[in-house]
């Protein structure tokens, strides 16, 4: 048998039974209609936002303290993480106790199974992408048109506060590790202020400038005076015509001068006046400990200062996302799209039907008590 034959024979199966396949559709499309009637109508809200790059809640971006520039959108990471934030159980259980989900999808919240079916009817409902332009589109559908827009809103709302969260965890973690080390810095430089005064009291040195130039002045006025009155103790001290008293007090004051240069070089010699031998052994150690100390202090308010930038960032509400479109009310219905449903029952049912006129033509020449008899 042809193919042309075959055809014959299917539009003659279907000329035949016409008036069944005909019924068929009719009923199937006043049922289908019917149905369709009875299907809620579901309302769309959706809010489109990209993340925001976490540098914005770099201290030193906010303080003008670097030149690099400004990003204002997070990256591909930075996307991923606020799909993964949006899709999160604490998203959708934060929505499903702030709409009173149970009571909104009939759902008995003391059953064991409670927890688990309103989470699932939620998901179900609830949509969030990466659009082609690599932003967050997030969708609630729902029968009232109002609360689909107003839950839509408050998902994206709390996933910028758990985004902002997790900023100022990390925030506060660098709080916590700055204050440790400023604590540890303060005990140390504690440590070193009462070691350098130690050094300074032992050593007799406060002012190494002033007291390294006072040392040398006083060493070089009393040999010069020792020198000058020995000098003029040989000349005087063979002339008659001087007095005896000059003679003296000449000597007396070279033996003054004498004590003083042995007291100011003299490394046996202590008491509370300078001498250049401890002067000379202490001033690499007061040096020593007074850059170290310098440094300290320094360093330590460094430190404060980042401390008071960070904990500025950390007061501060840097969104986590930038916002392109809020969720408005829908004016038109997601779904159902009922002409479709109609359409789509209406042909599966005279496909089906011819099917079935195929099949009952096929098998209506035998005779089935005969084979049951075999």
């Amino acid at each position: 048998m042809s193919n042309r034959d075959n055809l014959l024979g299917v539009f003659s199966t279907m000329y035949r039974w016409r008036k069944a396949i005909r019924n068929i559709c009719l009923i199937t499309l006043i049922g289908s209609i019917g149905i369709t009637l009875l299907m809620d109508n579901y309302y769309q809200g959706t809010t489109i936002f990209y993340p925001a790059s976490p540098e914005l809640a770099n201290p030193e971006l906010i303080f003008g303290y670097t030149s690099k520039v400004t990003e204002y959108f997070g990256s591909d990471r930075d996307l991923d993480r606020m799909v993964e934030i949006a899709e999160s159980n604490e998203v959708v259980d934060y929505m499903v106790t702030k709409f009173r989900l149970y009571d909104h999808y009939d759902i008995d919240s003391t059953s064991k199974q409670g927890p688990y079916k309103v989470r699932k009817h939620f998901r179900k409902l609830y949509s969030v992408l990466k659009n082609k332009n690599d932003a967050v589109e997030l969708s609630i559908e729902d029968t009232d048109a109002q609360l689909a827009a107003d839950m839509a809103n408050a998902a994206r709302d709390k996933i910028n506060a758990i985004g902002q969260r997790l900023i100022k965890s990390s925030q506060a973690t660098l709080l916590a590790t700055f204050q440790d080390n400023m604590t540890r810095k303060k005990r140390e430089l504690t440590i070193l202020a009462d070691s350098l005064n130690y050094v300074k009291k032992f050593y007799n040195i406060y002012d190494a400038g002033s007291q390294g130039g006072q040392l040398a002045e006083n060493l070089t006025k009393a040999e010069s005076e020792v020198i000058r009155g020995n000098a003029r103790l040989e000349v005087l001290e063979n002339n008659p015509l001087i007095p005896q008293d000059t003679i003296q007090y000449i000597k007396a004051n070279v033996r003054a001068y004498e004590r003083e240069l042995s007291r100011l070089t003299s490394p046996s010699v202590k008491d509370d006046r300078l001498n250049l031998e401890r002067f000379n052994e202490g001033l690499p150690q007061v040096s020593t400990l007074s850059d170290l100390h310098f440094q300290g202090r320094k360093q330590l308010s460094y430190d404060l200062e980042r401390y008071n930038q960070i904990l500025a960032a950390y007061q501060t509400d840097i969104p986590s996302l930038q916002l392109v479109e809020k969720a408005e009310i829908p004016r038109i219905k997601s779904r159902p799209g009922r002409t479709l449903i109609v359409l789509a029952a209406v042909v599966a049912a005279f496909f089906f039907s011819i099917l079935a006129a195929l099949i009952a033509d096929a098998y209506k020449d035998i005779n089935w008590a005969e084979i049951k008899g075999e």
